[in-house]
């Protein structure tokens, strides 16, 4: 898995864009489940997948915060 951060989030669509670093290209995904509570900014981690269209994120999900 890879740690990166949400830059953006559409809760509606349930889509968006993650970053592995700040001057990392952006990485689109679609969020799994509808209960998930994603905010841009938020660190996750995620598995990168080659997509029709390029690099997908998958699994994106919220790091636990200690």
């Amino acid at each position: 898995m890879t740690q990166g951060f949400i830059d953006s989030f559409d809760a509606r669509k349930r889509r968006g864009f993650v970053r592995q670093g700040r001057k990392a290209d952006l990485i689109p995904f679609r969020a799994q489940r509808s209960d998930e509570s994603l905010n841009a900014g938020d660190s996750v981690e995620f598995a990168v997948v080659g997509g029709k269209a390029g690099l997908m994120a998958q699994n994106v999900r919220p790091l636990r915060r200690s």
